[in-house]
């Protein structure tokens, strides 16, 4: 008897076991609430014999195994519900139902921050980006969407109690943004002096009441007229399946309460839209006046309706680098709103828009120095339209605020542009500048010079000559 029985456990092992893999030719997964994409199916061949192909093919099956969401959903439900963790690495599993994203750690905990260089990126790199869009005679408007636990911390796992900071990448940045000289909006202070949560339980976003006062805010900032909703009947409905609850739960995820507002929909889209998620979103709307050209994350999904609604034309896009300059150049926007998650504002820092430089006056007197400055003139990989100017100033002469500039010397006419600040992996030196490739066509060696201002001192560090023509062959 208990040989049967063994034989009997051995053999069901084996067909839970199999089920997965041979039920593959009509149930395979082609689709996951996670955030991430699914492995396709590798090629044997690929120049030559693919070394990888068992590697990759198991990576297939791990996406692709059949009931693959149902098996996800058992494990997280009896891990959820017997010992309280999610079994997501992609989702904090908080108190009384809250889910948290598990990419907002470093900034609520306080690690892993930038330098106060790198911040001073951002905020050099923002200012270009105003500067900009103002000269081209657009009004603009910067928000920052903050992350979950930013604002509702209560749920989160007492695991995370201990911080190693509260001066976060956002917190570093506010005395930049109080200078006033960007158009910033501030949604930290907004959304806590509110007396309700205005973000989901379930989602890592905020509800549509919160995304209503995001845009009545941003549209304070552009001193425009607008509906604030205030005689709009809202209509509480339990039908918001939020995205952290489909990642844990794929197959048993429980609605939560949202707000809705009855509005007839003036606004009609323009180009084929699947669903807010689309990297691009034009809207219409006959009755409005005024066009919008908006850079946004997922944050922005739930404003695309009021924004909609109140322009003539919008324009949404979750391009990045932001390619400010060709969009404003074809659509010729009044405004221009930037939206981007607080988890990701280093992005600022790393991968500025796509613009040609502005002319900067320098008036000051220049010294001289010899420095292991780099420089070099390249053709861009994301856009065919634009030169690179960049290198990484020796650190020597680096301090947390100092401002980069690049001399151009062409025809005997000498133009100075303020350059993008730029970090990477390998620190916070770098500066690049895009230059339009139509200016240099028809142009031989052009001389370079790297000026930086610390406090008031210029000082050119780096000069070179470069042969456009080799460079744009």
């Amino acid at each position: 008897m208990k040989r049967l029985t063994d034989i009997l456990f051995v053999v069901v092992c084996l067909v839970i076991c199999i089920i997965p893999f041979g039920c593959m030719t009509f149930a395979k997964t082609d689709s996951t609430t996670e955030n991430k994409r699914l492995k396709e199916f590798p090629p044997l061949y690929d120049d030559g014999i693919n070394i990888s192909y068992l590697e990759e093919l198991g990576g297939y099956f791990e996406d692709h195994f059949a009931f693959r969401n149902a098996f996800v959903n058992t494990d997280s439900e009896i891990q959820s519900r017997l010992f309280g963790v999610s079994n997501m690495d992609t989702v904090i599993k908080g108190t009384d139902g809250w889910l948290y994203y598990t990419d907002t750690l470093d900034d609520y905990l306080g690690i892993n921050t930038l330098s106060d260089r790198g911040i001073f990126n951002i905020y050099n790199n923002l200012f270009i980006m105003e500067k900009y869009v103002e000269n081209r005679g657009a009004k603009f408007a910067l928000t920052i969407a903050p992350n979950k636990n930013s604002l509702y911390d209560d749920n989160m796992p007492y695991y995370y109690s201990v911080k190693a900071s509260d001066n976060k990448n956002i917190n570093k940045l506010e005395p930049y943004f109080n200078k006033e000289e960007i158009n910033y909006v501030d949604l930290f202070n907004l959304f806590e002096s509110q007396s309700e949560t205005l973000y989901l339980k379930r989602d890592s976003h905020w509800n549509n009441k919160g995304a209503m006062l995001v845009y009545n805010q941003l549209m304070q900032s552009l001193d425009l007229p607008y509906d604030d909703y205030s005689a709009t009947k809202t209509v509480r409905k339990k039908t918001e399946i939020g995205d952290l609850n489909t990642m844990l739960y794929p197959v048993t995820a429980e609605p939560e309460w949202n707000y809705y507002y009855d509005k007839k929909q003036g606004y009609t889209y323009i180009n084929k839209v699947n669903s807010v998620e689309d990297p691009w979103i034009e809207t219409e709307n006959p009755d409005a006046t005024g066009d919008l050209l908006m850079f946004r994350d997922s944050f922005g999904n739930t404003l695309i309706p009021f924004f909609a609604e109140e322009f003539n034309k919008c324009y949404f896009s979750k391009g990045t680098p932001y390619p400010i300059e060709d969009y404003m150049n074809i659509y010729n926007p009044d405004c221009v709103i930037v939206e981007k998650v607080e988890r990701n504002i280093d992005e600022f820092a790393f991968s500025p828009p796509l613009i040609t430089g502005i002319p900067w006056g320098i008036y000051e007197e220049i010294e001289n120095a010899a420095t292991d400055t780099t420089l070099s003139v390249d053709k861009t990989e994301i856009s065919d339209s634009y030169l690179a100017v960049s290198g990484v100033i020796d650190k020597k002469y680096i301090e947390t605020e100092t401002e980069i500039f690049v001399e151009i010397e062409n025809d005997n006419i000498s133009t100075t542009y303020k350059a993008f600040n730029i970090s990477d992996e390998n620190g916070d030196n770098g500066f690049l500048l895009y230059l339009p490739k139509s200016d240099f066509l028809s142009n031989g060696t052009v001389h370079l010079n790297v000026v930086i201002n610390n406090k008031g001192k210029y000082i050119k560090v780096k000069s070179g000559k470069f042969n456009i023509a080799e460079v744009i062959q």
